[in-house]
């Protein structure tokens, strides 16, 4: 009897962590830029919590000060924001974009800005976090670690 119900609850359990996990994970960030990446080529990238909350506290930051920048009113740049969430890095680069809806309209934006393309089709790249605040300021951290 203890088998019949372990079992089912396990199963449960392992549903809604991986539920929470994908959550997390932004599916369709994921799929949007590992199809873009494929189409050029490029091995695909996994998607990092902690890249996710370095481009969080930058876009809020933002958001919450009126201002959009590369670099943080405290002077820190997109190294030392992935750094201070314990993410040891060897390559990181930052996409930003304000006012788009969608993330396929900041998707777009950034394929069709050679900078930002670049840095999304980086073979040095392994893994990337994406937030987008209430204020539709977009920060993407793409990184390689050491």
């Amino acid at each position: 009897m203890i088998t019949r119900i372990a079992r089912p609850l396990g199963i449960a359990i392992g549903v809604i962590v991986a539920a929470i996990c994908s959550a997390a994970a932004d599916p369709l960030s994921v799929q949007t830029l590992n199809a873009m990446r494929a189409r050029e080529g490029v091995a695909p990238l996994i998607y990092s919590s902690r890249l996710e909350a370095a481009a969080r506290a930058h876009a809020l930051d933002m958001a919450r000060h009126g201002y959009f920048a590369h670099s943080g009113l405290d002077g820190s740049s997109v190294g030392d924001r992935v750094r201070a969430q314990g993410y040891q890095w060897c390559y990181v680069a930052e996409n930003l974009a304000k006012g788009q809806r969608e993330l396929a309209q900041a998707m777009q934006g950034w394929a069709q800005s050679p900078p930002h393309f670049r840095n999304m089709m980086s073979r040095k790249a392994r893994a990337f976090g994406l937030y987008q605040s209430p204020d539709r300021i977009w920060a993407m951290v793409l990184a390689a670690p050491c």
